[in-house]
Order: structure tokens, then sequence, then C-alpha cells
């Protein structure tokens, strides 16, 4: 079943978006311009809708137009700029309070994903010291089945990131992953999407060498744009024995997305229409396991 088709609420936060990404992109232009992209972000909602696509799948589609009416190719810039400064603090602050275990750096991984491009990152990321001081609590907690695999093959994981500033949040995990598996491969977006980590984003954030290999989906859009995935991308995809999925959009596109691999996901419960879908309450944290097969 697919999220749209459930949550029809979701149709309201992709036009809340659209909205959004128009006054951005658009602000300072004629209102024509606005009025013309705001046309075509609406009529790709309501075709998306009866076709029952995934929220990313109907956003990707609408922010590549807008991106082309208004010219504007990155108009999350300076939020992502924002968004890695303010995480790059609070990662330094809290940082020290991290543990070496798999559940403390899964953990601080999954609250990096509280950051939210409704969101400015001052206010996504006021709680995290005290809560990774307090610990968290996974409503689906499927840790055990990571920890079991990475006891029983030790092969290649790739690491899908999401959010830019998230990626310090990832550090700890990544280092931890690093020694218990033979490979990992961080993967970024292929260009812009809303404040979604890229190749460009590692620089900024001072990561550039960090990590041993980094490769890219191919696509400039929200979650696995699995329609305008790279071949090197799906390549990796079909070497890997993990893919580890950061985020509700990945969750989104992947989740439903027949995978021959296992994947694990982590992220955080960020609207009504997933609480929903998942029976979990909104900004609750999940470390779910999904097995590799074709779903339905």
């Amino acid at each position: 079943m697919r999220l749209t088709q459930t949550f029809p609420e979701c149709m309201d936060c992709l036009k809340k978006l659209s909205e959004e990404v128009i006054q951005i992109t658009c602000g300072d232009q004629n209102s024509s311009v606005q009025k013309e992209a705001l046309r075509g972000a609406l009529c790709i909602i309501d075709e998306g809708e009866k076709a029952g696509l995934t929220s990313p799948e109907i956003a990707n589609q609408f922010l590549r137009l807008i991106k082309n009416i208004s010219g504007v190719k990155d108009p999350y810039a300076r939020f992502k700029a924002d968004e890695i400064g303010h995480a790059f603090k609070i990662f330094s602050e809290a940082m020290r309070h991290v543990g070496n275990d798999l559940r403390s750096v899964v953990s601080f991984a999954a609250l990096g994903n509280s950051l939210d491009f409704f969101k400015v990152p001052v206010e996504a990321l006021a709680d995290i010291p005290k809560k990774v001081k307090e610990g968290i609590l996974f409503h689906r907690d499927d840790l055990d089945r990571l920890d079991e695999f990475l006891s029983r093959k030790s092969g290649m994981i790739l690491y899908l990131t999401d959010n830019s500033g998230e990626i310090y949040f990832d550090l700890p995990l990544y280092e931890y992953l690093k020694k218990r598996c033979k490979r990992i491969v961080v993967v970024v977006k292929g260009g812009p999407a809303l404040n979604d980590l890229t190749a460009m984003e590692i620089k900024q954030a001072g990561l550039e060498g960090v990590f041993d290999e980094v490769a890219d989906t191919g696509a400039d859009g929200a979650g696995v744009d699995w329609k305008q995935a790279s071949e090197k991308f799906l390549g990796l995809l079909n070497e890997a024995d993990l893919l580890l999925s950061k985020g509700m959009a990945n969750f989104e596109t992947t989740y439903f997305h027949a995978l021959p691999l296992p994947v694990f996901f982590i992220f955080r419960v960020k609207c009504k229409a997933m609480e929903n879908f998942l029976h979990a309450p909104e900004g609750s944290f999940m470390a779910m396991w999904r097995d590799g097969h074709t779903v339905g």
C-alpha cells in the first residue's frame, strides 16, 4: 500500500512545500512566473495523487519544474549552510556524551534525523544534547538484527544519507560500521534536493577525506528516485550486502521498492501520516530492519 494512497493529508503538506519553494525561488520575480510555477506544481500534485505516487516522487517532479521555471537550481542553499553551522555546534557539544556501542551510535544518528526542511535548524536541534544524555527509546527496535548481521556477515554496506547537517551525527555510526565491515560507501544525492546532503555539503561541512568512499544516487531527488538513479548507484546496490537508510523520504521511497538485500532504516517520525502508517507516535524514533525480498 502506498503512503499517498493511504493518507490524503500528504497532499496538504506537498502543497505547502510547493508554495514555500516558489516563494524562495520566485519571490523577487513577477507574479506571472509565480503563477506559472504554482499552476504546474498543483497539476503535478493532483496527477501524482491519482497515480498513487509517494510524496517524495511527487515532490521531486514539481521541484524540478520550479527550478526550471525560476532558474534557481538550489533553492535551499542558504538553509543548508545554516543547518550545517548549527548542527556542528550541537554535535560538538553532544559528542562527548556518546558511547562507543552500537545502540549509542545508532541513537545519535537517529537524533540527527530531527532536522527537517519545515523547521529552522535551531528549533529542530534544540533538545538533542538533553536526549543524548538521557538516551532514547526506539518505537521499533531491530538493533539486534543489525548486530546479528554485522557479527555474521561483514561485507559491504551502503550508507544512504539524508539531511545536510545530519552528517555530523552519522560520523560515530560510520566509524563503528567501518570497523565491522569490509567496505562502506556513503551515498549522497546526485544534485540539490531540498536540504539533503550532496558532495558540495560534505565539502562545506569540512568532511572531505573523512569517508573512504562517497557515491551519489545520480538524481537530484528527495529519497531515492529509482527512475533517475544512475547505473553506478544501482551497481553498488548489486554489490552491497546491506543498505542503511537514513530519514523518512528514503524510507518512503525504499520500503516498497523490491531489493534483494536487507535494509536497515533509521529515522524520526515527523508527521501524522507516517504516525498513522507506522502506528508510531509523531516524534518517535525507528530502527527498523527489512529483509531483502519483493515487497507488494
